[in-house]
């Protein structure tokens, strides 16, 4: 986090002092402070934010098609993916909104007195304190859509509760903390409060912060495989499931850019220009976690319409492409399938006609229903 503290001055009496029009530091050997017209790289913010809600809205919209047209049903992680899909486009308005302030995104020592009087610390505390509780909506959407897949397996429902809770527990922790440290107390403002030694403090929260990401993220990602390797279904058909959930590994290394930004923001003195590509991975970081939940129903999508797709990328040659290309889309997963695969392999070894089950599956793989078909067989008692 930001603190004015940083630059060795007191803002205490900040309202009442006249404001110098004078840089806040020295510019370093070769520059020269522009106070009229600063550099500011918030471009990059801006350009990055317009990619990021382009990506949030066209991934969502598809989401929601296909719970509307293919699945025709909800399920509850469908609602908690909405309303951090919400939370995430006011993520994003709040950066853009406190960058136009003009104090973030300039070099310190373009800065006067009157930039730090004219920023609103409180949305620079409100940015800090929302966004723990922002990201463990995306994880919990994406712990509940675990739930909802393989939720008929016991050891998956005790790890995907686990990293609910210990995810669940961690944000409320971090933003507590950050509240306490850093929320005015009686007649202080926002900017004398943020300005505060202890206030200053909480920026090793930030780097324990990402630190827990990119292992929170690693857990994600390593959950669903063994559930996944474990179906009773073709090796093709598994690494299509395996493709979709490896999706992940791009929320990992934003979540790693995040960390690398945060050490270099709390390790140098020019922090308003450096906090910019803090933010940026932000953005990117929550917007990857916005992707990959939608990433199961764009694979729904794309098999439910494999024959448009594949007709409007190729045209018959008579080589057999088109045949080889369906069957490569039959191997992408779809929710039902994947639910009643695991409600089957569950209850194999109480049955006597998995093969027989098994062939009736291929077969109606090769009509082009691939595991829609499937039956949930009975499950065994467990004593």
């Amino acid at each position: 986090m930001f603190m004015p503290a940083l630059f060795g001055m007191s803002v205490t009496n900040l309202a009442e002092e006249p404001l110098p029009d004078q840089p806040l530091t020295t510019p370093p050997p070769g520059r020269t402070a522009n106070l009229t017209d600063p550099d500011s790289n918030a471009h990059q913010v801006y350009i990055t934010a317009a990619i990021c809600i382009l990506f949030i809205l066209v991934f969502a919209i598809l989401r929601i098609y296909s719970n509307i047209s293919i699945r025709r049903h909800r399920t509850i992680d469908d609602y908690t993916f909405m309303v951090a899909t919400v939370c995430t486009l006011v993520y994003i308005g709040l950066v853009i909104a406190l960058l136009k302030k003009g104090l973030f995104g300039t070099h310190v020592w373009e800065l006067t007195l009157g930039d730090l009087k004219n920023t609103p610390f409180l949305l620079v505390l409100l940015l800090e304190s929302l966004r723990g509780p922002f990201v463990w909506l995306i994880k919990l959407s994406l712990f509940q859509l675990y739930l909802h897949l393989f939720g008929t397996l016991r050891w998956m429902n005790c790890v995907v509760w686990l990293g609910i809770v210990v995810t669940g527990l961690f944000y409320l922790s971090i933003t507590v903390a950050k509240l306490a440290m850093c929320a005015p107390r009686g007649s202080q403002t926002y900017i004398m409060a943020v300005s505060t030694s202890n206030c200053s403090r909480a920026k090793v929260l930030g780097v324990i912060t990402g630190v827990f990401n990119i292992l929170s993220d690693l857990y994600l990602l390593i959950v669903p495989i063994p559930a996944i390797l474990g179906l009773n279904i073709r090796t093709p058909k598994k690494m299509g499931t395996l493709a979709v959930f490896m999706t992940g590994m791009i929320a990992v290394i934003a979540s790693v850019l995040g960390l690398i930004y945060r050490i270099k923001v709390n390790s140098n003195t020019d922090d308003t220009w450096k906090i910019v590509p803090f933010y940026l991975a932000i953005l990117v970081e929550m917007t990857c976690g916005i992707v990959v939940l939608c990433m199961p129903a764009i694979a729904q999508i794309a098999r439910h319409h494999r024959g448009t797709i594949l007709g409007y990328f190729h045209r018959p040659n008579g080589n057999g492409n088109e045949q080889e290309s369906s069957i490569r889309m039959t191997n992408l997963p779809t929710y039902s399938s994947l639910r009643k695969t695991v409600s089957r392999v569950k209850s194999k070894h109480g049955h006597k006609n998995s093969d027989e089950s098994e062939a009736q599956i291929r077969s109606e793989d090769s009509g082009g229903k691939a595991l829609e078909g499937i039956t949930a067989l009975p499950e065994k008692e467990t004593v």
